[in-house]
């Protein structure tokens, strides 16, 4: 037995292991060490720290301190700075806490032999790692893992992904497509059953408790490309079919973010592929394509962009063109009013015919739809742009005003979009006057610090900045909207005067703070920071706090480090640990100032009395620990 005194060990701060490992697994070690995980600790001859850690299985850890770096090698599958280590590192403070012998390794140490054996070392069982453990590491060099692997592991990988993925075979070059076959009954019957087996199963997720269920189609990918490979195209996209209507079904009554209808997406590359090579005409092929598009409700359809770059001959996109519009001059709109929703479903039929005709060479013909269509559904962006592109600028002016006044009431946000597209054919024009003009009516409709700092970049343009900014800030202060005065130096643009939403009344006090804070006139920030503070009913507003609290904390530190205390010790009340990690950067500035100004000694108190209060709040007193900067141990 031999006492080891080791200075860099008994100097880790709580700081140092949280830097080194991150504050999650750095929680998790503390419970792994609470649980007696660590056994065997021991010394190797160097200095390093090695031990079983017992968690799935076991796991055989080293951790040394080298150049004032913590450094560390695991078999689990973290590998590096992970959870076992933290709690070796716990586990080893502890003994000389207590001043307690730690046994020295042998030279030929089984687990110092395991750890240099690259066979055997890094286990791939990866049920000890937790899902935040694979958000903090950072994305594999793969280059580098696969230069490090034997011809004899390479292999064994490569026969274990074709093995997985069969469909890849071909693709690689490792075989030769299979002959081609009149009819695979066996196979075909094998994939229904698994599409009907898998559809049928509900996806769901509780993100809470990291349980849930994802339906599996891989199965189903790895039978209709053995289809696809036979010769069996026909069969697949009649396959497909199915799969697309009965996994739309499925997708509407998941209750998960998307992940089964990422499985369905990720096997309809393999439909659009089929449909490619299936015996249908080409006409028939792309309006089969157009209709998966326009039914597709989840975002279903991968692989539809890459079929539709298919070059089709000019003749089968007409084709399809007069087909689409014959469905588009049946087709009448649902509900009543004048909805976004009660178009939504011609307006993407049009598209479609609209593109084919396109494809087709037919382009006066599509712009004739986009005239009919603006007039028939409100879909005047679509007309705005195809003129534009068109070089008919004047047009698009024309109809951008027709839009705005058919739009601006019911459907305020195409109103707001076709003033974008008249803004962007005036600074093409360079007409920045007018450019400015519209920028200060989006500014009085909602008024934003990012409105005024673009509408600024206009006027200085045109250089009417000075009258235009002293009548917005007034129009901040008091409501009052300068439009039609004599002394206004912006023209008119046509349009109605747009007022603020009814909830918004002056002062408008976080657009005045944004705005001071963005001219660096600190006493304005707190002028309007304290009228802000006392209005009623407002929410919580950290982000702003914040920002007035790093914009005064040089003129008025005092106010500053009170903004930040108040908002470290609210999320320290909600007592949980996203909360606790949020507190820690408030009180990190805090002690940054009050170090600045010479008050390190108020920090300390402070901290105390802050660690007293929340004594029973185990992990905030670990944080607010690694804040002291004082060693884990005392001496």
């Amino acid at each position: 037995m031999k006492k080891h005194s080791d200075k860099t060990f008994s100097d880790i701060t709580w700081s140092d292991l949280e830097a080194w490992a991150g504050s999650k697994i750095v929680s998790r070690g503390m419970s792994y060490k609470k649980e007696r995980a660590v056994q065997g600790l021991s010394l190797t001859p160097e200095g390093s720290l090695l031990a079983w850690v017992r968690g799935t299985r076991n796991y055989v850890t080293r951790v040394s301190f080298e150049k004032g770096r913590l450094l560390s090698v695991c078999s689990c599958p973290y590998h590096l700075a992970c959870k076992h280590a933290v709690a070796v590192v716990l586990e080893y403070l502890d003994h000389l806490q207590a001043d307690t012998d730690v046994p020295l390794a042998e030279e030929d140490d089984e687990r110092i032999v395991l750890l240099e054996d690259e066979t055997l070392a890094f286990d791939d069982d990866e049920d000890d790692m937790d899902d935040d453990e694979y958000i903090e590491t950072d994305e594999p060099d793969i280059d580098s893992s696969l230069e490090k692997k034997s011809k004899k592991e390479l292999r064994k990988m490569l026969k274990g992904i074709i093995k997985d993925y069969p469909e890849i075979k071909k693709e690689m070059g490792f075989a030769p497509a299979s002959p081609k076959k009149k009819g695979c009954p066996a196979l075909i019957k094998s994939v229904t059953k698994a599409m009907v087996v898998t559809s049928s199963e509900q996806g769901w997720r509780n993100y809470w408790k990291h349980t849930g269920h994802t339906p599996d189609y891989s199965p189903v990918r790895v039978g209709l490309q053995r289809l696809l490979d036979e010769g069996c195209a026909d069969d697949v996209v009649r396959l497909g079919e199915k799969l697309f209507v009965k996994g739309t079904e499925q997708v509407g009554q998941s209750h998960d973010e998307g992940e089964t209808a990422d499985e369905i997406a990720a096997t309809m590359p393999i439909i659009f592929k089929a449909l490619a090579e299936c015996s249908l005409s080409d006409t028939d092929k792309l309006e089969r394509a157009v209709d998966f598009g326009l039914r597709d409700e989840y975002g279903l359809c991968r692989g539809l962009d890459e079929f539709l770059r298919i070059r089709f001959a000019k003749k089968s996109w007409s084709e399809l063109a007069d087909r689409l519009l014959s469905r588009l001059k049946d087709m009448r709109p649902k509900g009543k009013g004048d909805s976004f929703f009660r178009h939504y479903e011609r307006n993407n039929l049009s598209d479609e015919a609209i593109r084919a005709l396109e494809n087709a060479g037919r382009e006066e013909e599509a712009l004739a739809v986009c005239f009919h269509e603006a007039e028939a559904t409100g879909s005047f962006e679509r007309l705005v742009k195809r003129l534009r592109k068109a070089g008919r600028t004047a047009e698009a002016e024309e109809w951008i005003r027709k839009g705005v006044k058919a739009t601006q009431d019911k459907l305020p946000g195409i109103a707001a979009s076709l003033k974008k597209e008249l803004l962007d054919i005036r600074r093409r024009k360079k007409d920045w006057l007018f450019a400015a003009a519209l920028l200060a009516d989006e500014f009085f409709e909602s008024p934003s610090l990012k409105d005024f700092e673009e509408l600024r970049k206009a006027c200085e343009k045109s250089k009417v900045w000075p009258g235009v900014r002293a009548a917005c800030l007034k129009f901040l202060e008091t409501g009052e909207h300068p439009g039609g005065r004599p002394d206004w130096p912006l023209p008119e643009t046509g349009f109605a005067i747009s007022r603020p939403a009814r909830w918004r009344k002056p002062p408008f006090t976080d657009v005045l703070i944004d705005i001071a804070i963005e001219e660096k006139n600190i006493d304005a920030v707190v002028h309007w920071y304290n009228i802000h503070k006392k209005e009623k009913d407002k929410w919580p507003e950290a982000h702003l706090d914040d920002a007035v609290a790093d914009a005064i904390a040089q003129a008025y530190p005092d106010k500053a480090i009170t903004i930040w205390k108040n908002l470290a010790e609210g999320l320290m009340a909600q007592t949980n640990v996203s909360s606790y990690s949020e507190a820690v950067k408030y009180l990190k500035k805090v002690r940054k100032k009050l170090e600045d100004i010479s008050k390190a000694s108020e920090w300390a108190v402070y901290l105390k009395d802050l660690t007293e209060t929340n004594k029973r709040k185990t992990r905030l007193v670990q944080m607010l620990n690694a804040l002291s900067g004082k060693p884990i141990i005392s001496k």
